[in-house]
């Protein structure tokens, strides 16, 4: 390895962890809370070095987002090559997005997270990260989208679903389930039924959709 490559590979370790670290402080505390000099403190670094690694917090923040689309797109189209029907590829999706919620909660809840509606809209738009990761969920959403059209051409899903109203409507029921808020947790455990079994019968509830 020449020293060029062995420098890169530092510099994506040292990325990775600002970016470990940076992630505990988000699920922690609310994002407005989180400083660049906290995160800095927390790293071992001074701010100006945090800076040569992300140019603010929004980049930061997106970042950790992006490295978990990422692995939840990879998880994603490996899972749906299994799949025959577009119905079969819609529920391996499914099974897909659920273990990567399993496996990597603290990601899911990030891109999900009411937070991102207080940051700023200029530095989102200006931030390369976010703008990434616009693209790889209007990406994953289009996944969603063909199944159910391919679903309806082979007979596997109503004809008279909507694909793309579908799509956006699994969406929203996955952000909702990644951040239920305390509200509906008291009622569904006061009325004896776990989240785990609410989620099951939110997806029975989508099959029977289909």
């Amino acid at each position: 390895m020449s020293i060029q490559e062995l420098k890169k590979k530092e510099r994506e370790q040292r990325r990775n962890y600002i970016m470990d670290i940076a992630q505990k402080l988000f699920m922690s505390k609310d994002y407005d809370e989180v400083s660049m000099n906290e995160i800095a403190k927390e790293v071992g670094v001074n701010k100006a070095t945090l800076y040569n690694y992300f140019k603010n917090k929004e980049a930061l923040h997106f970042a950790i987002v992006l490295r978990g689309v990422r692995t939840l797109e990879k998880m994603i189209k490996k899972e749906i090559e299994k799949g025959s029907t577009g119905r079969e590829k819609l529920f391996l999706y499914g099974k897909a997005n659920d273990e990567f919620f399993n496996k990597y909660p603290d990601c899911m809840r990030l891109l999900y997270s009411p937070q991102l509606q207080k940051l700023d809209v200029d530095n989102m738009n200006n931030s390369e990260e976010y703008q990434e990761v616009m693209k790889l969920l209007k990406r994953l959403m289009y996944i969603i989208i063909d199944s159910i059209r391919c679903g309806a051409a082979d007979g596997s899903i109503k004809k008279d679903v909507n694909p793309v109203e579908a799509a956006v409507l699994m969406a929203l029921i996955s952000q909702s389930m990644a951040n239920i808020s305390c509200l509906y947790k008291d009622i569904l455990e006061s009325e004896g039924i776990s989240e785990q079994k609410f989620a099951m019968d939110i997806k029975d509830f989508m099959r029977h959709m289909f």
